[in-house]
């Protein structure tokens, strides 16, 4: 008889990285041995998504994680506080004794439920970074004595999860997955570029984290010197108020740049995979980033990435075999390096399919959702989980989160 765990996470406005990581597991997972039962917002396509899928959800909260401000350090408690009853709820009535979190708001939720529920072993996977705010943080360690296992996709998110009081002994890195490289292409593909056209793309919620006026500059570098190029921005505006200028300001700065005619925008479509399969190379210009979900979507694809050497990102990308990895914020290293492939249709052959083989090796779905299991049977029993990451391609220990909601200034280039 499968074992039942439960999923939750309550990020509803966009379906992005976290709710897609909970997806992939969830799909993956051998029934066979663990019956998964999805806790999330009605809002959003998730639940549909799971729906089809077969997946048994429950739907409680409004997921408006955007809410939580610190004027209100427990931000919307009715929402945190309805989530901790249904945890209990289902934990009782489904004899379940582990739930897997992968947000902040559904582990404090978690952890409270476990107060009522002393037998719920809580487990969470934190893709964030470390910009909460000083009472975020304190919950978060109160969080981490009720919790059984921490995890993170990179040891240098993980570093930073240590310094904030998680014990090292319930710390494990696993990476995120992907399965872009195994899905059946049925979908209808966009256009290829033509006649010797390079797409060159970049994908992400346009928000000042993603620092997408690093990659327009770059782009008009690349322009002036490679007309054969084009750029597409796959994203929609942020949440807060200054996203939403930053936005505008970043569609201004496509006109002030004279990009018009060489920069498409794209609203970030349901499915990417098709719409990423016809770009050349994706670039990432980022000054924070946990892991980089898209770039391993690329590489599943046989594309070579361009990404800033920020956050967990050289734990995913091998500079110089997978892709290039430049300097944050400079805007002339990131030109040259675009430039460099979209000259070289050859070199990004071959920088494709290293990343396509780095790809099999760690970020398989297939394989990561194995070792979720291993872990999940080991927590179940009572014994210590694993402690795994890729090896090689490992960021550098060195600390650049001082003053994180600050953006780093870049160096202009010369023109």
């Amino acid at each position: 008889m499968a074992t039942p765990v439960l999923f939750s996470c309550q990020f509803s406005s966009a379906f992005g990285g976290v709710p897609q990581t909970l997806f992939d597991i969830v799909k993956y997972l051998d029934k066979s041995r663990f019956e998964p039962i999805v806790l999330c917002p009605r809002q959003g396509p998730l639940p549909l998504d799971l729906a089809a899928e077969g997946i048994r959800t429950r739907t409680v909260g409004t997921g408006q994680y955007w809410r939580y401000t610190p004027t209100q350090p427990l931000g919307t408690f009715s929402d945190l506080w309805v989530v901790a009853r249904e945890i209990a709820r289902i934990a009782r009535s489904e004899n379940l004794r582990l739930v897997h979190t992968f947000d902040g708001m559904v582990f404090f939720a978690a952890c409270l439920a476990k107060l009522y529920f002393k037998d719920l072993k809580v487990l969470w996977l934190d893709c964030g970074w470390n910009i909460y705010r000083y009472h975020f943080r304190l919950v978060m360690r109160w969080c981490f004595r009720h919790a059984v296992r921490v995890l993170a996709p990179t040891r240098r998110r993980m570093k930073q999860l240590l310094a904030e009081g998680l014990d090292h002994r319930k710390s494990g890195v696993l990476p995120c997955g992907t399965d872009f490289h195994i899905r059946p292409r049925t979908h209808a593909f966009p256009e290829p570029p033509a006649n010797g056209r390079v797409r060159v793309g970049i994908i992400g919620r346009i928000v000042p984290i993603k620092r997408f006026e690093m990659f327009l500059q770059a782009a008009r570098i690349v322009a002036d010197t490679n007309p054969q190029v084009e750029f597409s921005i796959v994203g929609s505006q942020g949440l807060f108020k200054h996203e939403v200028k930053y936005y505008h300001r970043i569609r201004g700065l496509t006109n002030s740049l004279n990009l018009t005619d060489r920069v498409t925008f794209h609203d970030p479509p349901e499915n990417l995979l098709p719409l990423l399969s016809t770009f050349d190379l994706l670039v990432s210009s980022s000054y924070l980033e946990t892991f980089g979900r898209t770039l391993i979507e690329a590489m599943a694809l046989s594309k070579p990435v361009v990404a800033t050497a920020v956050g967990g990102i050289p734990e995913v990308v091998t500079d110089g075999e997978t892709g290039f990895l430049v300097p944050s914020g400079d805007v002339a290293t990131m030109a040259e390096r675009i430039s460099r492939l979209v000259e070289d249709a050859g070199l990004r052959e071959v920088m494709g399919q290293r990343g396509k083989d780095r790809v099999l090796r760690y970020f398989d779905i297939r394989c990561v959702t194995r070792k979720w299991e291993a872990l999940y049977t080991e927590l179940l029993q009572g014994s210590a989980g694993p402690n795994e990451s890729p090896k090689d391609g490992a960021v550098e220990d060195r600390d650049d989160s001082e003053r994180p909601h600050t953006p780093p200034r870049f160096k202009q280039p010369d023109r």
